[in-house]
């Protein structure tokens, strides 16, 4: 406290005279300044201080105060001067430092009162940078999971000297996830700090990015924070997301590694591991037995994932870690699980019996049903013979390299017994099969003693077809009878010379037997005439008779062109009951000339069968006759024959062949043994030019296809033809029929294979390309060329009549006992270009006859436009109904990216075990068949009277391997 005397001399009062502030002097104004002397301290450059400097009269009259001092610049400014103070009165002055910059600042207010003197008052002030110290310059948050909250603080301290200091918090709206609290200038006293938080909380997946601006000082530029953070579903982050181990043989076992880490700013804890899908993928982490387990901010773990196949084909499987916060982590498994694996057919083997001092031969067909995309993995025979054996059996393998899947060999066996009885042994193949690289296949036979048996053979050796129409099929035969007086063993026949002219009806061997002294059996044979010449063949057969074993039949036919024929060229009568009277049938005598024919003569090969007609039967020109045909089996067993007709056009007659069937009265036991899925596929792609993108997808996925066939291990034929039904020359096809296959197979020119086999060399890539059908037409069908394939003249022909390729024809590829399998890829409706198409229904009706009427043994697929796109012209409202009559599959063939799948779907619609099996006779009471599947009665079925089958639904097909059995009564008529 200063004080300043404001006096005038009164005498007797004071003493005039100069003395320090405290001399009392004359009577006037005293002026007291508190604080004498102002020192702001530290203040932030950028802001000011303000302090209050109080005056005080403290004399007996008043005073009044001014300044004196002119300050240069405005670092120190005062308000409230000038004043006047009363006796006793107080004023404020306001004092405000305002530092223009860093350092010290000094000034001296000069205070003036209206007495003589003046008080001096000093200002100091030091101006410090008042810059706040941030924590961070970037604020990553990580993963954090979508629609949660993680929160991460911002420290700024007010370190730099001892004043109050301010900084400015301005968040950029680049990223609405963030948010800062509190925004806008804040304070910060001295030596003092505060927090500002950072939220982030992500509303979708993926990185978010975004940054707050901070002023740290009055006088600063803004600081720009970096604020990043990741929205994700997991906090746990496995690498690799997926393991692809590739094509793996059966057997082997292989092993990759896998990390897990925790991606948060927070522990997290794995509360469960669990997989799921094939068992055959696994994985687990590495020294972890006890779940939960926490990981910490970072953390990682190691694990392995392990691939040890055994069952063929793509597999896949998933890892699955559950997260105490967020989705779980997951590991994606898959690998192709391949190799080759041998199947022998049969199972078991029993040769049957055999003479002593004779050899019977049968045979084990070995086959590779393992899967190899890259073709370098073939089945090989290391080794095949025969154990426990006593002497009487041999073995020979064709090839000991069986090759690629779909390809096989055979082990034939050979059976001389040494003594009677029976004789077992066991035929051992080893192989490269990674899962069985020992298959035992057990053998038995009987060896006999018995006499040389001989056969009587009706009709005489050559059994002679007679004249048959072009590309129609008779079927016709021998009879043999033991004339010997002990059984007589008769092996299995084969076709040895004449084929594929002549061949097995349906495709069936027929089976050797056992015939007692007098009994018969009868050898059916089909031939199949396809120019106007003589054609001859011959049937050979095990018989038990040491200086004879093997027994011949010679066969001889021709074809015919003739414009007379008889219909049709078999005449069957079925299978019948021998206590019920049997119906006669008709053959008719066709003429199709243009002048009449009178029939002169008839016979038939004798008895059972008979021919009666009013004779002699004029038959004019377009018109046919009647003849009727009797049977009448003295006895049990299958009957063969034929009928012959003789005409004034010609010394030798025309001839049709006679088939039928007798069994007892007794109740009928039928038996069948499901096999792996036995199809006869068709293929019918669209060859027109808008077909480009859509067969280039089909190429690209056509693996796809063959593993799904590969998988299935089926007994399989497969054909592919076009929807063109007529040459089109404007524009090159391949295959030879200018893109008019019109149901022949493709391609017509015998370049390749046109009929797939398991057996057919190198039958994938073959298959593959089959396929390359060209975009060269423009006509689309599905249902005409598809009658076309598998019908008369084509089906029954190896040389489609008219055309110029030697060898087009369809015949060998359907099997009565196999399924019908209908595959149509086409961006088109059938007959898109048919005006007035004829109904589906008829189309059905036709296809049911295929098959003998067994409508449940036709499969029907199709990757077809099932709405309107870019790439289709139009929908597939046929095809939708084809699907619909026949319990088909359809696949939008607008999906290209997804063209693999929609193959591996349609194929499984195709690739189906039987789903019904062919009575031997009519039931007396349907109601009452007795139906049963490995021994155990089942009732999931029907009986279809028109095609005398009974019939499983499709998801209730016995197995594969299974033994199926009918016992019913037989019914007459």
């Amino acid at each position: 406290m200063r004080r300043v005397w404001a006096w005038a001399c009164v005498l007797g009062v004071l003493g005039c005279g100069g003395a320090s502030g405290s001399r009392v002097r004359q009577l006037g104004g005293i002026l007291t300044v508190t604080p004498a002397n102002l020192d702001f301290g530290d203040v932030a450059l950028g802001k000011d201080a303000t302090h209050r400097v109080t005056l005080h009269n403290d004399g007996i009259v008043p005073m009044t105060v001014t300044a004196d001092t002119v300050f240069p610049d405005a670092t120190f400014d005062v308000e409230g001067l000038p004043v006047t103070l009363g006796v006793g009165q107080s004023a404020a002055l306001s004092v405000r430092y305002r530092p223009p910059a860093l350092g010290s600042h000094q000034q001296t207010l000069q205070l003036v009162t209206d007495a003589p003197g003046d008080m001096p008052v000093d200002l100091r002030g030091h101006a410090v940078r008042g810059l706040a110290q941030l924590s961070g310059d970037s604020f990553d948050f990580g993963d954090v999971v979508v629609n949660e909250t993680a929160s991460q603080d911002l420290q700024l301290l007010n370190n730099d000297g001892h004043a109050e200091t301010s900084v400015k918090i301005d968040p950029q709206a680049t990223a609405t996830a963030f948010a800062v609290k509190p925004p806008g200038e804040q304070p910060i006293s001295a030596d003092q700090s505060m927090v500002v938080t950072i939220q982030f909380r992500p509303d979708h997946l993926g990185d978010f990015a975004s940054a707050v601006m901070v002023t740290p000082c009055p006088t600063c530029s803004p600081r720009r924070i970096a604020l990043t953070g990741r929205g994700v579903d997991s906090l746990l982050l496995v690498r690799p997301a997926s393991i692809d181990f590739g094509n793996v043989k059966l057997g082997a076992k292989v092993s990759q590694p896998f990390t897990v880490t925790n991606t948060s700013k927070s522990p997290v804890a794995i509360a469960s591991f669990s997989l799921s899908g094939s068992g055959e993928l696994t994985a687990a982490l590495d020294g972890v037995t006890a779940y939960p387990l926490t990981l910490q901010p970072g953390q990682t773990l190691t694990g392995t994932a392990r691939f040890g196949p055994r069952t063929l084909g793509a597999q896949t499987s998933q890892a699955s870690m559950a997260a105490s916060d967020g989705g779980p982590g997951v590991l994606a498994l898959s690998g192709l699980a391949m190799g080759p694996v041998l199947q022998v057919t049969p199972k078991a083997l029993f040769v049957g019996p055999a003479a002593l001092g004779t050899t019977r031969n049968s045979a084990v067909t070995i086959t590779n049903v393992g899967l190899d995309p890259q073709n370098n993995s073939p089945l090989l025979l290391s080794d095949a013979r025969i154990e426990g054996n006593d002497g009487s059996w041999a073995v020979r393998v064709d090839s000991m390299n069986v090759g690629e899947p779909g390809s096989s060999t055979q082990a034939h066996i050979a059976f001389t017994p040494q003594a009677t009885g029976l004789s077992q042994a066991t035929l051992v193949l080893e192989s490269n099969d990674g899962l069985r690289p020992r298959v035992e296949v057990p053998l038995a036979a009987t060896g006999r003693e018995l006499l040389p048996c001989t056969l009587e053979v009706q009709p005489a050796d050559p059994v002679n077809f007679g004249l048959q129409q072009l590309f129609t099929t008779s079927v016709q035969g021998f009879e043999l009878t033991n004339t010997t007086a002990d059984d007589c063993i008769v092996g299995e026949p084969a076709i040895v010379s004449g084929g594929p002219q002549f061949r097995w009806p349906g495709g069936i061997v027929p089976s050797g037997r056992t015939l007692p002294p007098g009994h018969r059996m009868s050898v059916r044979v089909e031939l199949f005439a396809e120019k106007a010449q003589t054609y001859s063949g011959a049937v050979a057969f095990y018989v038990s008779n040491k200086a004879a074993p093997v027994k011949t039949v010679n066969l001889v036919g021709a074809g015919d062109s003739s414009c007379f024929f008889l219909s049709p060229p078999t005449v069957d009568f079925g299978a019948t009951i021998q206590s019920c009277a049997v119906p006669n049938r008709f053959a008719f005598a066709v003429n199709h000339c243009g002048f009449p024919v009178t029939v002169t003569a008839l016979e038939t090969s004798g008895a059972p069968f008979s021919a009666q007609a009013a004779l002699p039967i004029r038959i004019a020109p377009q018109t046919n006759a009647g003849i009727s045909i009797g049977y009448a089996p003295p006895a049990t067993g299958d009957d063969v024959g034929a009928v012959r007709v003789f005409t004034d056009m010609r010394a030798e007659p025309f001839q049709a062949g006679l088939t039928g069937g007798s069994r007892d009265s007794s109740t009928v036991l039928d038996q069948w043994d499901q096999s792996t899925p036995k199809v006869d596929m068709l293929m019918v792609i669209d060859n027109s030019g808008s077909m480009l993108e859509e067969q280039r997808a089909l190429a690209a996925n056509l693996d796809r296809l063959w593993n799904r066939i590969a998988l299935a291990k089926a007994d399989f034929h497969i054909a592919v033809t076009t929807t063109g039904m007529s040459p089109y020359t404007f524009k090159q096809c391949p295959g030879g029929a200018d893109g008019g296959e019109a149901g022949r197979f493709f391609p017509v020119d015998n370049s390749r294979p046109r009929l797939l086999t398991p057996q057919t060399p190198d039958v994938r890539s073959v298959l593959f390309a089959n396929t390359d059908v060209g975009t060269c037409h423009f006509d689309e069908r599905f249902l005409d060329p598809v009658l076309a394939a598998l019908t008369d003249p084509l089906i029954s022909s190896t040389k489609a009549p008219g055309t110029p390729w030697p060898a087009d024809g369809n015949a060998g590829f359907l099997r009565d006992d196999a399924r019908l399998a209908l595959l149509a890829v086409s961006d088109a409706d059938d007959a898109n270009d048919v005006i007035n198409p004829a109904p589906v229904s008829d189309y059905v009706a036709r296809l049911a006859q295929v098959k003998h009427g067994a409508l449940d043994l036709i499969s029907f697929s199709g990757i077809v436009p099932l709405h309107n796109c870019l790439s289709a012209e139009g929908i597939g409202t046929r095809y939708m109904e084809i699907a619909r009559q026949l319990g088909g599959h359809l696949e939008d063939i607008c999906d290209l990216g997804n063209f693999g799948a929609m193959l591996e779907n349609s194929l499984g619609n195709l690739l189906l075990p039987l789903t019904s099996f062919q009575l031997s006779a009519h039931p007396r009471d349907p109601a009452a068949i007795v139906v049963t599947v490995d021994g155990a009665v089942v009732t999931n079925w029907t009986y279809d009277a028109a095609s005398n089958r009974i019939v499983f639904p499709p998801d209730g097909a016995p197995p594969p391997g299974s033994h199926i059995t009918a016992k019913y009564e037989p019914a007459c008529g």
